[in-house]
């Protein structure tokens, strides 16, 4: 294969109707990457023969090593739509920028930034492993940003050589592949219909179900969306393949439209009647899809085992293949049968065919899409400037020669110098600009890591030299538009762009241009975007919405250099760790301390390994991974079996209030604190963005976007519905911590407070009140006291505190001493309210909430009792273990806490030979059922236990080793002297 000239790619740049924005989705190991090989060397940048061997797109070692993908990465690729095709009307030239993504879910981050910048995607599903759990986050993630897509199903090449099934047998496999598929999808859709109408009744969801339209949402092979084939094998088909191979060929059928309806169903053909009729099962029949198709690929791969040179030559002279004497004689019978395959049925052919077809050119972007990009849900389009409304019909339009320049940035990545090996002035120009921007560095060297920004040129043409405004996430065209220097707005920076480059995989061609519709490497923004950004040339454009994350960071690590005169060194490095991962998450802590946050452990060893070789290149000491908890109170389980009620009633006559004074005697507080319901817990976690924004549009005097306004009125009728009657919603003082958390602040005194509700409940205070201007210091004494819980300084979560009391005695005087020696009455209520709370906390029974990992393992069923048995020592439960039809494997899944989860992917692979590999995502909040203070107290217990309890408390064993990590006290005995044992008599 010939490698496309690049010239012919940057002319095909201009006209955006022949460009296709794809990226590939798909489960780990599931073929992404050797797809990515078969259409690469279509190009003729690598080898046919090391295609699938190469990984071509994983350019880091670690990738390499791993054999899992950790980054996107683009390529520009070449293709001509020949009109040999039953879809086709022509022969086109188009280019093909794709972008290949990870599939492991600690890397699911580099998925999203992916997504953002395409109009489509090839989701690609392995046959034998089935619909996986990123194979649902991948159609998930597609369906939310509105892509048009194309299934393969890949590795069909498993069903012949490893499964042994026969072609009728391989034929209700992948229709049952296919129809999960299709209910994954359906079920997504079904979710947005009823989301978007609001509808919770079941005779009105059936209802709006069956008017909504999904004829175009599912994968049928006849819509030539579905196609079949080995990406190890460099092979691909759909249907219109075989239509046009067969057509007029079956006697009695001449209509290939006919033939290519019934190539996929219940369908066979009829030799005596000369027709194709339906009923092949019920008439014991081969359906056509096995007749014409598996038959004949079962009957190549059979050649794989069974050597026969006269046949295999036969065979691809009639496919129009040329085999060398070398490749049929070579000792690997795979490789003759592959050639034949790759030949007869190339994979870019109908892969890339299918994708031109079926994913719209980016002038092509629908009016809500444009929309979602510039405006976020819980805003209001309508609110913004009409230059900035203007914006979304140049997206729409995709316009090179618009005068309105519009760029997304979705993410930073570092490069390597060898990258540019071809362009030394560029390099030159880029490693001078970051020492003259960097000073503070020490200087820049030839080494030092150069970041171009990853991005997609949505209306105009983006040219080297070209002046533009780096738009950063907080700009709002509504309230900053000025007329004044950009260099007064730290939100707004206008920059200069150094260069441009065609990314094509491991190597960068440097360009002088770009129009629109297209994909672009942008050096020179180093210094000025961390993550993500807009670039644009007017003001009035908005920052593009922030990109959805699928997983969050909840691994974290504590990192130092072992030589602490490296601290510089290391605070660049994680700037630059931080620039150059779209999910790691770094932050400094009051003691100091500096922290990353990571998806899991692989992505914590990856972030660690670039920190020390690439970023810092320093040795660092890392702590071990700490895993953030939260504390909670439940309601009274009583502990006898005998009379439960006798205790539930002793627990009622109680008194668990708390009533507390300041030190001066002056203000009296009394509350009580309450366990909130899980329903209630679970609406507010969902809410949270409701409550940010809210209180965010309150805090600047903005109105409120309709669609906030909706957001609130159902959050409140949530709350109304699901509040006990002990807690008067109306009542509601505060959220916490940090005013959106899923504690609540509920006054029961006669004190008249600021409402939470602000758009329509304006409560005013008493005019003479004293206690209205301490209000602010009671609130942060409770937010205070729900990020910090009395157990081991963890957030609290679903706790009501009840203020049943609140008196302010101003007839007591305050003289200069007492202020010396307590402080303000502010500050004292500040603590009095926030001890309050931790006591009132106490005073119920106390838990610590830990998150949960969801784990899907697939293994073989002699391995099972070994998989079982790891998880339950690492106090796991398993949710579910199903029968993979036609396999002989076990799809698993299971939950295990996060903080039990280290080493767990090496230990499975260890007690499983390698047969097993888990994949980890956060799955949710869990209470932890043991009271970690708890000791023996009945005569039962006793017995059971003994008097000092000695079993192992695992809620008193974390909640240790986290004070400990905080350097809090810790009911520990320590012996001194552990070597005298005084009980022993010595023998003379």
């Amino acid at each position: 294969m010939v490698r496309v000239d690049l010239s012919k790619l940057t002319h095909l740049q201009k006209d955006a109707s022949q460009v296709r924005n794809i990226c590939i989705l798909a489960h780990v190991d599931h073929g992404k990457t050797t797809l990515a090989d078969s259409l690469i060397a279509s190009n003729g940048i690598i080898s046919t023969r090391l295609a699938g061997k190469l990984r071509y797109m994983d350019s880091r070692p670690d990738e390499q090593e791993r054999q899992i993908t950790m980054k996107s990465s683009s390529i520009a690729l070449y293709f001509r739509h020949e009109s040999n095709d039953a879809h086709s009307t022509g022969e086109e030239e188009y280019l093909v920028n794709l972008i290949d993504s990870p599939g492991h879910v600690d890397f699911s981050s580099e998925v999203s930034t992916a997504i953002r910048l395409c109009d489509g995607a090839i989701i690609v599903v392995d046959v034998v492993e089935g619909v996986c759990p990123q194979t649902r986050v991948c159609l998930q993630q597609a369906y939310n940003e509105q892509l048009s897509t194309v299934l393969l199903l890949n590795k069909i090449d498993r069903l012949v050589l490893e499964k042994r099934l026969e072609p009728a047998e391989a034929y209700h496999h992948l229709a049952q592949v296919l129809e999960q598929v299709n209910a994954v999808v359906g079920n997504l859709f079904a979710t947005d219909v009823l989301a978007r109408e609001q509808i919770s009744t079941t005779a009105d969801q059936t209802s709006a179900l069956e008017e909504a339209d999904d004829s175009f949402l599912y994968y049928t092979p006849q819509q030539g969306n579905v196609l079949f084939g080995s990406a190890l094998d460099g092979w691909a088909f759909d249907l219109a393949t075989f239509a046009r191979l067969y057509h007029g060929k079956l006697e009695g059928v001449q209509d290939s439209g006919e033939l290519l309806n019934a190539l996929w169903g219940d369908y066979f053909y009829s030799p005596r009647k000369k027709a194709i009729e339906p009923g092949a099962t019920e008439k014991g029949r081969k359906p056509l899809f096995v007749q014409l198709v598996l038959d004949n690929l079962w009957n190549i791969y059979g050649l794989v085992e069974n050597r026969d040179e006269a046949k295999l030559r036969t065979i691809s002279e009639r496919c129009g293949v040329v085999q060398n004497v070398r490749d049929l004689k070579h000792a690997d019978g795979r490789v003759p049968v592959r050639n034949l395959l790759a030949g007869w049925l190339p994979m870019e052919r109908s892969l890339l065919g299918a994708v031109c077809r079926t994913v719209p050119n980016p002038t092509g972007i629908s009016e809500m899409k444009a929309e979602k990009l510039l405006c976020s849900r819980l805003a209001d389009f309508a609110s913004y400037p009409a230059e900035t409304q203007a914006l979304k019909r140049d997206i729409m339009r995709c316009r090179a020669d618009s005068e309105r320049l519009i760029v997304f940035v979705s993410k930073m990545f570092p490069i390597e110098h060898g990258a540019l090996a071809g362009a030394k002035d560029t390099l030159e120009r880029l490693t001078k600009a970051l020492s003259l921007s960097d000073p503070e560095d020490g200087g820049c060297d030839g080494e030092a890591e150069i970041f171009l920004a990853f991005a997609r040129v949505y209306s105009g043409t983006l040219r080297r030299g070209s002046r533009v405004f780096v738009i950063g996430p907080k700009y709002d065209p509504r309230t900053m538009i000025t007329t004044d220097d950009a260099g007064a707005n730290p939100h707004l920076v206008e920059i200069e762009i150094d260069s441009l480059f065609l990314l094509m995989g491991r190597q960068l061609e440097p360009v002088d241009a770009v129009p629109a519709g297209n994909i672009v490497g942008i050096g020179g923004l180093q210094n000025v975007v961390l993550k993500t950004a807009t670039l644009s040339n007017t003001r009035y454009c908005p920052p593009f919405v922030d990109l959805p994350l699928i997983a969050t960071p909840i691994l974290r690590v504590a990192v130092e250099p072992k030589d602490i005169q490296k601290m510089p060194q290391l605070v660049r490095g994680l700037k630059l760790l931080n620039q150059a991962d779209a999910c790691v998450e770094v932050r400094v802590q009051e003691s100091g301390e500096h922290v990353l946050l990571t998806l899991g452990e692989v992505h914590l060893e990856r972030c660690i390994k670039d920190l020390q070789e690439t970023y810092a290149k320093i040795e660092l000491n890392v702590s071990k991974p700490i895993v953030p908890f939260k504390e909670t109170i439940v309601p009274f389980v009583p502990t006898s079996e005998d009379n439960p009620e006798e205790e539930i009633a002793k627990d009622r006559e109680k008194d668990k209030t708390v009533t507390l004074q300041t030190p001066n005697r002056q203000c009296t507080i009394k509350l009580i604190a309450m366990p909130l319901s899980q329903e209630v817990v679970d609406l507010l976690n969902r809410n949270e963005p409701v409550l940010k924004a809210y209180i965010k549009a309150h805090e600047a005097k903005q109105p409120l976007p309709q669609a906030l306004q909706d957001s609130i009125s159902e959050l409140r009728a949530g709350l109304t519905q699901l509040l006990p009657e002990t807690v008067p919603f109306d009542r509601i003082w505060s959220f916490g911590p940090k005013k959106c958390g899923t504690n609540l602040l509920v006054n029961g005194t006669d004190f008249k407070h600021t409402a939470v509700w602000y758009e329509n409940e304006t409560t005013e205070q008493t005019a003479d009140d004293p206690r209205a201007q301490y209000e602010s210091s009671f609130l942060n004494g409770f937010q205070m006291a729900s990020l910090a819980g009395p157990l081991c300084d963890e957030p609290m979560q679903g706790v009501c505190f009840l203020v049943e009391r609140w008196e302010l005695d101003v007839t007591i005087g305050v003289d200069l001493a007492s202020v010396a020696s307590h402080g303000p009455l502010s500050g004292q209520i500040m603590s009095a309210v926030k001890e309050g709370c931790k006591k009132a906390f106490q005073n119920q029974p106390q838990r610590l909430v830990h998150p949960m990992y969801s784990c899907n393992i697939t293994v073989n069923s002699d391995v099972l009792g070994k998989l079982y048995a790891v998880i339950g020592r690492r106090h796991g439960r398993i949710q579910s273990a199903d029968l993979i039809e036609g396999s002989g494997q076990f799809d698993v899944t299971a939950v295990i806490p996060v903080i039990e989860s280290f080493n767990f992917a090496t230990e499975i692979r260890k007690q499983t030979s390698g047969l097993a590999m888990p994949q980890l995502v956060f799955s949710h909040w869990e209470t932890v059922e043991i009271d970690p203070h708890w000791v023996p107290s009945t005569e039962e217990e006793y017995l059971q236990y003994g008097e000092k309890a000695d079993f192992t408390n695992v809620a008193r064993v974390y909640m240790d080793a986290i004070r400990e990590r905080k350097g809090l006290p810790v009911e520990k005995k320590l012996v001194e002297f552990a070597e005298k044992q005084r009980t022993l008599s010595k023998n003379k």
